[in-house]
């Protein structure tokens, strides 16, 4: 897996116009008289990080390696052949201190608060033709920070059973989807920071 080093906005598709002139018939020998030409798809280009870079925004890594994001900011990761060919597009859109459960059966936080961190993510064709295929932005993809900058040993607790399954975001995601939902973590303090790091040393990290 390939970090996207920079947030990332959704990229509008273009759209190609060519003007037509008026020439001699060119007709096709090989075609019926009276049948339409075949028409030839063109490929849309798959958005790269030079194409995007400017909606990037500014590159800060933290003492942990972590890209630090703000709540809105976009970010994306890259095919792992190819980190300027982008898989997916995300951004985490609210952080929740003491999130209100939605499922029947939830249990109080161990830790002592559970944090609700909502994510609206957007994968592209490209991840299709990646090693794996699919991304997974689960809880196990999670690491959390206290107050004092500790890392929590057991961010999941009791997290794990707070989310109706309605409401969480899907565990994984297949190329050329767009999803929204939650992730809930299970954090001792009400202030610190949550890191998605997907299982790698480092990925980005947000405050809360």
């Amino acid at each position: 897996m390939r970090t996207v080093t920079a947030p990332i906005l959704a990229i509008a598709a273009l759209t190609i116009l060519t003007g037509c002139s008026a020439a001699p018939s060119t007709a096709d020998p090989s075609r019926l008289p009276g049948t339409p030409p075949v028409a030839t798809p063109t490929p849309t280009p798959s958005p790269t990080e030079s194409e995007a870079g400017a909606d990037f925004g500014e590159r800060v890594v933290n003492d942990r390696g972590n890209l630090v994001k703000e709540v809105g900011q976009l970010a994306g990761t890259g095919r792992s052949d190819n980190q300027d060919l982008l898989t997916s597009q995300f951004a985490v859109t609210d952080i929740v201190v003491d999130v209100a459960c939605t499922a029947e059966f939830a249990d109080v936080p161990a830790n002592g608060h559970f944090i609700g961190i909502h994510l609206n993510v957007e994968t592209t064709r490209e991840l299709a033709q990646d090693e794996i295929g699919t991304l997974s932005f689960s809880q196990w993809g999670w690491q959390a920070f206290d107050a004092d900058g500790k890392r929590v040993n057991d961010p999941l607790g009791n997290a794990r059973w707070c989310m109706d399954a309605g409401d969480q975001l899907p565990s994984d995601i297949g190329p050329a989807q767009s999803v929204s939902g939650w992730i809930v973590l299970d954090v001792p303090t009400p202030t610190g920071s949550v890191a998605l790091t997907m299982g790698a040393a480092n990925g980005w990290e947000w405050s809360y």
